[in-house]
């Protein structure tokens, strides 16, 4: 006796069983029993995350690289105020915070969110530090800052956007 088995339809985007009532796959949202004008908003939508999620990237590479740099002007400032003021504790410090930049970005491969929102925190905890033992240094080089600041903001934020969905 031959045994005669019923193939359930399967969903024409992400291959999911679906049944023949079922008006949008439940696993990808795809309107598999809808009309054209649904498929085109879904096809739209689609196209339109993944352009977002490109654009997120970018600005993650963007901080990501930012780190690099950081941990490249720590630890040249510190060896330059090491060889200016002859002062031991800078250089360490310069080279801890080089250590730290380098970590953090490459930390960010893998968790680019925590890592990067890590080096905007130090970062500004830095600044704080400078600002306290000298009030002058917020503004020395502030044009600097900013740009260091916002490319760590928008790689916080590209990345919080990521990881939600």
């Amino acid at each position: 006796m031959e045994e005669i088995t019923i193939q359930q339809p399967l969903c024409s985007q992400c291959n999911t069983e679906i049944t023949l009532e079922t008006k949008f796959c439940t696993n990808c949202g795809f309107p598999e029993n809808g009309d054209e004008k649904e498929k085109a908003i879904y096809h739209a939508k689609k196209a339109m995350k993944k352009n977002q999620i490109k654009d997120n990237d970018k600005k993650i590479n963007s901080a990501r690289t930012t780190l690099y740099w950081m941990a490249g002007i720590f630890f040249v400032s510190g060896l330059f105020l090491f060889f200016i003021l002859d002062d031991i504790g800078t250089l360490i410090a310069g080279v801890i915070l080089a250590v730290i930049y380098l970590v953090l970005a490459y930390w960010s491969q893998k968790k680019p969110f925590a890592a990067i929102l890590s080096g905007l925190l130090l970062y500004l905890m830095v600044i704080a530090l400078n600002v306290i033992m000298e009030p002058t240094t917020l503004f020395k080089g502030i044009i600097m800052k900013i740009i260091i600041l916002s490319f760590l903001i928008k790689g916080v934020y590209s990345a919080s956007q990521n990881s939600k969905e």
